[in-house]
């Protein structure tokens, strides 16, 4: 059976094109399917996104221009799905891309200059006479402009996707480390986007092995509490099951900083190094005491000869006196 082709197309910049393949890919790959990622862009996003995978699950073509027609029809044989990542501001290659697909998706952000430019892709498209479907990106819920956008989009005739995707740090943040919000525990951004590949499915007529997921699930509320822990762990998650382990040590680390709080000990040695220096102070006064009182024992030793004299004189004396 030939390939299943989705193109990700939008002529403005930044609204998130490379990051919606790069999900997608791994989406229909976890789903059970044959999935190969085409690389449009000179930028090189999925590229650099691929090779920084350790995962060989997706396969990777980058080609453009002429290429891409030849390479594609290379692939459709040997895979179920291929995702096609296109560049912004090229008309020609976005119009090669979307001739081949047989779904367009058109990422785009709630913002007025995101309306005025999805309307030059939607020409394109409906040139092409391709079905497609806007994925609301970045998106803050229960704010107005995203109402507003919805009501645009309706106005222009344009079809959006039920399933939106948040304004999620874990989006970008997973891409740095060749993984996706789909590669680790469950998140609120993964149900997400299991829900949109899901959708995508029905309206392709393909059998999407995966269960359904609400938003509103306890280990999706669960795990939104705290969406920065997975950002500095994400680098060694590849699956499930080492996402889980990786955890645990990074939760006994903090009790190998107890001990560190004994440091007082080391006060102890200083108290007792201080009471020494005392007692030596208190022998130099004693040894300086003795030393003053032998100059006094000198003293009656000067006076013994002066009386032998004395003796002597008289007995000479008495001598004389006799004779």
């Amino acid at each position: 059976m030939s390939a299943m082709v989705i193109t990700v197309a939008q002529q403005k910049g930044g609204v998130g094109k490379s990051t919606l393949a790069t999900h997608l890919a791994v989406a229909f790959a976890q789903a059970g399917y044959s999935t190969m990622l085409f690389d449009t862009d000179p930028q090189g996003t999925c590229t650099h996104w691929h090779a920084q995978r350790k995962s060989n699950d997706i396969g990777l073509v980058a080609t453009s221009g002429w290429r891409l027609t030849r390479d594609l029809s290379m692939a459709r044989e040997s895979n179920d799905i291929i995702i096609i990542d296109t560049p912004p501001h090229a008309e020609m290659d976005i119009k090669v891309s979307v001739r081949a697909a047989d779904m367009v998706l058109v990422p785009m952000q709630c913002s007025p200059a995101d309306v005025w430019a999805v309307k030059e892709t939607f020409n394109t498209i409906a040139s092409e006479s391709r079905q497609c479907m806007v994925v609301l990106n970045r998106v803050v819920h229960r704010a107005n402009i995203t109402d507003e956008t919805k009501q645009k989009l309706q106005q222009l005739d344009i079809p959006v996707a039920e399933q939106e995707l948040g304004n999620r740090v874990l989006f970008a943040a997973s891409m740095e480390s060749g993984l996706t919000v789909l590669d680790g525990f469950a998140n609120p951004s993964q149900v997400e986007i299991t829900n949109l590949v899901r959708e995508l499915a029905a309206k392709l007529g393909l059998t999407y092995k995966g269960k359904a997921k609400s938003s509103g699930s306890d280990k999706a509320s669960a795990v939104s509490a705290t969406p920065a822990n997975p950002e500095q762990g994400t680098e060694t998650m590849v699956v499930k099951k080492k996402a889980v382990a990786a955890k645990k040590p990074a939760a006994k680390k903090p009790a190998a900083k107890k001990p560190a709080a004994k440091k007082p000990a080391a006060k102890k040695p200083a108290t007792k190094k201080a009471a020494p220096k005392k007692k030596a102070a208190v022998k130099k006064v004693a040894t300086k005491k003795p030393a003053a009182k032998k100059p006094a024992a000198k003293k009656p030793a000067a006076k013994k000869p002066a009386a032998r004299k004395v003796v002597k004189k008289a007995t000479k004396a008495v001598l004389k006196m006799a004779a």
